[in-house]
């Protein structure tokens, strides 16, 4: 697949605008580069959240730095991916379950979950990206769910120089297995140095690159690590030259039709809905991680 394969998917998109990741806290002794939500982009497609963590330790208390207790979610879904490293998920329906580089873990709050990450010791430093997609507001208080797609499960596309993971949606034929209450795009990219990579993309979604390692230019726009690009347009296709070696994930979707509102853990349709979740999770309403009593 080149360039010239896509040209009738329509034009190219083209960077809108950059917007370097911030440290955030993730807990009292870690921090993660936070892309979004930010003031001057809230969500992409329906993406709210966005977190990039690692490289951290491989061993020792300082792996554990990572470690994040039992806390509730209300009205999304958490999606864990993994570059390196190994992450135990256990949530309050009582799935337990590792997680490891090229899986992806999906779990739907909905109504109401707990969940807990604890990473796995081992040799490889931990590495990767966790991010929150909103469900439209009529599912917010379905059942919760959880699943996991083992990496083998996922569609990979090869391309000259580069390599891309189907996570969430589709890319060409391929589908990923993974289901999505709104049309999706997400996708784990890995050019090596000097690779020139187009692909096709939905025209109705709204779409990001963030880069994870190394460096690329989108249309002609540099792109460096920790940045995220916010890409304008409905072209069909994104075109990449990798600067470096590139590790970067293109995500996105149709956008939500409703405004949303983030409290703390939660996507909820007021201000005053998300503050009562919060107190249902001081108050101890919340159902609880087993294990972690």
């Amino acid at each position: 697949m080149n360039r010239d394969q896509f040209a009738a998917s329509g034009g190219e998109r083209s960077v809108q605008g950059l917007l370097p990741a911030k440290p955030a806290p993730l807990t009292a002794t870690a921090e993660v580069l936070r892309a979004l939500p930010r003031r001057q982009q809230r969500r992409v497609g329906p993406f709210v959240f966005f977190d990039h963590f690692g490289p951290q330790p491989a061993g020792g208390a300082a792996a554990h730095a990572m470690d994040v207790p039992p806390h509730p979610h209300v009205g999304l879904q958490t999606v864990t991916y993994l570059f390196s490293g190994a992450i135990e998920h256990r949530d309050s329906l009582g799935s337990v379950q590792v997680i490891r580089p090229g899986d992806v873990n999906w779990m739907t709050a909905g109504r109401g979950i707990t969940h807990a990450e604890t990473v796995v010791g081992g040799a490889e430093a931990l590495h990767g990206i966790q991010t929150w997609v909103a469900l439209p507001q009529p599912l917010r208080k379905r059942l919760p769910a959880f699943e996991h797609f083992a990496a083998a499960a996922l569609p990979v596309v090869e391309f000259p120089g580069a390599q891309v993971r189907v996570l969430a949606g589709s890319l060409g034929g391929h589908h990923s297995p993974v289901p999505a209450w709104v049309p999706l795009t997400y996708l784990d990219l890995r050019l090596q140095a000097g690779a020139d990579l187009a692909l096709p993309v939905a025209p109705a979604h709204e779409l990001a690159l963030y880069v994870a390692e190394g460096e690329v230019t989108l249309g002609g726009t540099a792109v460096p690590s920790g940045v995220l690009a916010q890409l304008g347009g409905a072209g069909g296709t994104i075109h990449l030259t990798a600067v470096s070696d590139v590790r970067a994930l293109l995500f996105g979707g149709v956008p939500l039709p409703e405004p949303t509102v983030i409290w703390w853990n939660f996507i909820v349709d007021s201000v005053e809905e998300g503050r009562a979740c919060e107190v249902d999770w001081k108050e101890g309403r919340f159902p609880r991680v087993p294990g972690f009593d």
